[in-house]
Formats: C-alpha cells, sequence, structure tokens
C-alpha cells in the first residue's frame, strides 16, 4: 500500500511519549573465525584517502560509505561470510532473516569483527592490547592505529492510543584513530535488546525539536537525535583524547539515523574546537536542526558537511510539517542504477514543494530529450514524491557503495577495493531478493 505523501507517512509514524550499558569489548586480535585473506586492491587502500579534502572527494566518498555499511551487524555479519566464502554468495543462507536470527556477529564481538574487516586498509599496524598497556596511547599514537566501539542503550514503556510498547535509544559508532586523523562511523537503526521498533519510536519519529546543550547551546535540534547523541557525548569526547584526537583531523560519516547523529556530532564537535574536516551523511533526514542549528553549522563546517542521497531513497524525502526545520549541508544526488547510471550531480538544490521549470536546474544535461530530463527533475527536485513500501530498498547502504564506486575513475579503482555485494541478501522490498 502506498502512503499518500511523505508528511502524511511523517505524521502516522510519529510517537508520543532501563538502564543504560557500555556493552563490553574484547581484544580485536586473533578472532578465527572472522579471519580471511583480503584482496590486494584492499591492502594499505586508506593511503588514497585525502584527509585534507572538502566538499565532495570521490575516493573518501566510496571508502567511508563501504565502512559504514559494515556498521549494521548483518551486514558485516554477511560479508565475513561472503569474503570466507571466495567472494562467492553463500547460497546456503536461505533468507535474510536466517541471517538476523543466526549471527555470527552482534554487539559484544563486533569490534572484533569490524577490525578484522578493515584492519588492513591501513598502512600502520594495529596497536594490540599488550602495546597499548606497556607504553600507553600517546607513546603509541604516531606509529599505530586503534579501533574503540561505542555503545549505549536506554530504553522505556510508553503508550499511544492505548498500545503499550518500547521507545528506546541505542548509539553506536566506531572510533578508528590513525597516526594523523580519527573516524568517527556510526550506525543506521537498528534493534534495541530485540525490540525491533524501540528505536524508530524512541529516537527517529521522535520529531519535535529540543534545547541542544554543551556547545550547541542557543541551537534547537531534533529530539531522538540528541538524546541519542548525549548518551555517548561524554564516553565519545574522552575516547577522542585518549585518541589524541585534538591534534588530528577528524572526520565522521554515517548512514541514515547515522548520518544524522554524524552531522550532529560534526557541528558539536568543531564547535567545541576539535578539527573537523568534513561530515558524510549518507542517506541522511532532513529533520535535524532549527534556523540557529543550520546558521551555526554553515560558520564552523562550510561545505564541509555533504549529504548524499540516493534516487527514491524514502528517508532523504520524509519531512516534518509544522517544525520549523531547515536544510543542513550540502545535497548530493545520485541517480538510479537502471536508467541514470549512478550519475552524481552535486551541490543540488533541495526538494521543494513545486518544482520549477526545467530551466531552473541548469545541471540536469540539456542534451538530454526532455522526457529524460524531466524524469530527472521529478525523482530528484520534487517535494511531493508518493512514497511507498517498494521504495524502501532505496535506503540500503549498499546502493550508496555502489553509486559512490560508479564515481571511481578507472585507475582509482585498479588502486581500490572492489565492491562486495551482497545481493541477493538484505534488500528488504526489493523483488527477487531472499
Amino acid at each position: 500500500m502506498k502512503l499518500v505523501t511523505s508528511i502524511v507517512l511523517c505524521i502516522l509514524l510519529y510517537s508520543t511519549s532501563s538502564k543504560s550499558q557500555i556493552l563490553p569489548t574484547a581484544s580485536p586480535r586473533n578472532y578465527c573465525n572472522f579471519s580471511f585473506t583480503p584482496s590486494e586492491e584492499e591492502a594499505k587502500c586508506f593511503e588514497y584517502f585525502n584527509d585534507t579534502a572538502s566538499g565532495v572527494n570521490n575516493i573518501n566518498a566510496f571508502i567511508l560509505a563501504k565502512m559504514t555499511e559494515m556498521m549494521y551487524l548483518e551486514r558485516l555479519d554477511y560479508q565475513i561470510r561472503y569474503l570466507q566464502n571466495d567472494c562467492f554468495p553463500v547460497d546456503s543462507i536461505p533468507s535474510s532473516d536466517w541471517l538476523v536470527e543466526n549471527a555470527i556477529v552482534n554487539d559484544s564481538n563486533f569490534q572484533q569483527a569490524f577490525v578484522e574487516r578493515f584492519q588492513h586498509y591501513f598502512p600502520s599496524p594495529l596497536e594490540t592490547i599488550e602495546e597499548h598497556e606497556e607504553h600507553g596511547a600517546e607513546d603509541n599514537a604516531d606509529q599505530h592505529i586503534q579501533f574503540k566501539y561505542i555503545q549505549r542503550t536506554y530504553t522505556q514503556d510508553a503508550r499511544f492510543l492505548g498500545y503499550k510498547y518500547k521507545q528506546g535509544l541505542d548509539p553506536e559508532l566506531m572510533v578508528v584513530s590513525t597516526p594523523d586523523l580519527v573516524l568517527i562511523l556510526f550506525r543506521g537503526t537498528d534493534e534495541v535488546k530485540k525490540h525491533k521498533w524501540a528505536e524508530w519510536t524512541g529516537t527517529d519519529f521522535r520529531i519535535n525539536q529540543m534545547n541542544a546543550g554543551g556547545a550547541l547551546v542557543g541551537t534547537k535540534v531534533h529530539t531522538g537525535f540528541w538524546l541519542s547523541f548525549d548518551l555517548i557525548r561524554d564516553e565519545l569526547i574522552s575516547t577522542l583524547t585518549e585518541f589524541d584526537a585534538e591534534h588530528k583531523k577528524v572526520w565522521v560519516a554515517g548512514h541514515s539515523l547515522g548520518a544524522a547523529l554524524s552531522v550532529l556530532t560534526g557541528v558539536y564537535l568543531k564547535s567545541s574546537g576539535y578539527n573537523v574536516q568534513n561530515v558524510y551523511a549518507y542517506a541522511c533526514p532532513r529533520t535535524i536542526g532549527n534556523k540557529a542549528f543550520i546558521k551555526k553549522s554553515k560558520e564552523l563546517l562550510p561545505n564541509r558537511i555533504q549529504r548524499f542521497e540516493y534516487y527514491q531513497d524514502p528517508i532523504t524525502i520524509l519531512w516534518a510539517p509544522g517544525y520549523k526545520y531547515h536544510y543542513v549541508g550540502q545535497r548530493n544526488w545520485y541517480d538510479e542504477a537502471e536508467k541514470g547510471n549512478y550519475k552524481l550531480y552535486k551541490g543540488v538544490k533541495e526538494r521543494v514543494f513545486m518544482s520549477g521549470g526545467l530551466k531552473k536546474y541548469p545541471y540536469i544535461d540539456s542534451s538530454l530529450n526532455k522526457k529524460e530530463r524531466r524524469r530527472i527533475k521529478r525523482n530528484h527536485v520534487n517535494g511531493i514524491t508518493f512514497i511507498g513500501m517498494n521504495m524502501f530498498h532505496y535506503h540500503n547502504p549498499q546502493w550508496y557503495v555502489k553509486a559512490a564506486y560508479h564515481q571511481l575513475t578507472a585507475e582509482e579503482k585498479k588502486r581500490l577495493p572492489l565492491v562486495d555485494d551482497s545481493y541477493p541478501y538484505l534488500y528488504y522490498t526489493k523483488k527477487n531478493t531472499k
């Protein structure tokens, strides 16, 4: 069933209105269930990451899209199986639901799995626990890479129209420290303690605004996003101190809810004095902050908040009527794989309720026939797009990985990892997927 408009959907999904915990992290080395032989293209590929870039850098966008995709438990789980199977689909898996139910990756061993997946990306060696305990973080900061997984969970009972349900906050992020920079990678919406919709109702759909605190005092932001960020704020700051981030460039990225948290985090850290170089927000919601927040983000991070949207990704279309949200950062739009061949439109205008004539959008290739130009305009600038359930697979992070890879030159592709497509798994609502 198709929903009437993004406005109606947003209204229907909005909900009104435990214990917090840090999940343990174990040793990141020598966990045999996660081991595999990396390809030559992956070895030290982070050497090509441009840590001084501003705006859209295609190599950076691809690498960060790959790493943020693997922040999801089921996607990291499947890819490890896929890599251990010599990069062939694991046909013994009957469905995505089976993969979730029989996961080998969970939050308690997520850091181990993530480190095993990505440590070879970096030219510097991984710091072992023994080295950290013997020499301390400061002595090894110029020699090693370090990983720190942060998660906090909070749940509470809530009621809506007499129906009792769980609300939750469940922010998860990976902090990766190299000799020159720090990466902060956020996960998007997932289950909270086996409650499938708790983070949606407790975080994503709490769309009213509240006063932000700390370095963002004087601004108003999305309530759910702020409460989620606030839950991990202190530990994030202490981790950055441990990793000597005050003297390094900071890059922040995430997908979906993780994209929203990456924007909040980037602005907050820059306002706190950190050298935030760029924020890459994949499939980012548009409902993050009010005019004061947007003004601060433009002053602190001009051209350094890049939002990436794929075709008809419904999460990037949703709006919140009645709330004074304003667009944050710079919007970049990928055309559909089949019809548009992933073409990237950089620095494009925002979606509007009533779009103008084709002459208002000079970045649409005038050599195309009028029908094709109208298709492009309709799909990426029209603010009254109808949202149906069949569109939700466009929100899949794998589309962003493939679209970012398509922007690379032939020479860049030779030096960088391949796209490890997990099709036919994990493309919910897409036909012919498991």
